[in-house]
């Protein structure tokens, strides 16, 4: 009896062991067909809105995660290195003490990407709006796709 026991218990721990190793594969791996939730965002809005913030507090990380195309994330194309730096040059051009998003048309630009105003105030430049087009990667996630900071360029007018 104890025997058959112990092979039981071998036998459910295996099985136990194949199950946990499947889930990490799974959970892990960003191939066609599934996505890593630590990347974009659940939504366009969202996108937006987390870039913004972690913008404004620096969180470069978290900018880089945000900003991406439809094949994903551009901190994967490009590099931790290139990406950091361009998070930190557009941390400093976005630091606001508020905003206000507003959904506008883009029908030019194709069905699958969404144009939002970000009204900000508190800027470098005072009150700008500044254009975010936001895609979606085919797996459910949204990214920052551009950012038109013509209103907070060095050049404008103040």
């Amino acid at each position: 009896m104890t025997g058959k026991l112990e092979g039981h218990r071998r036998r459910i721990g295996l099985a136990v062991g194949l199950l946990a190793v499947a889930a990490v594969a799974a959970c892990s791996t960003n191939s066609a067909g599934t996505t890593d939730s630590s990347y974009g965002a659940p939504s366009s809005e969202l996108a937006v809105r987390g870039f913004l913030d972690a913008a404004n507090t620096a969180d470069y990380s978290r900018m880089s995660d945000l900003f991406g195309t439809e094949d994903g994330p551009a901190v994967k194309r490009f590099g931790v290195t290139d990406i950091e730096r361009r998070m930190i040059f557009l941390s400093s051009l976005l630091k606001h003490s508020s905003y206000e998003l507003n959904q506008a048309n883009l029908a030019q630009l194709g069905p699958d990407r969404i144009r939002w105003e970000a009204r900000m105030s508190g800027t470098r430049k005072g009150s700008v709006v500044v254009p975010v087009i936001t895609v979606p990667d085919g797996a459910g996630r949204w990214y920052v796709e551009r950012l038109n900071l013509d209103a907070l360029s060095a050049s404008s007018g103040s």
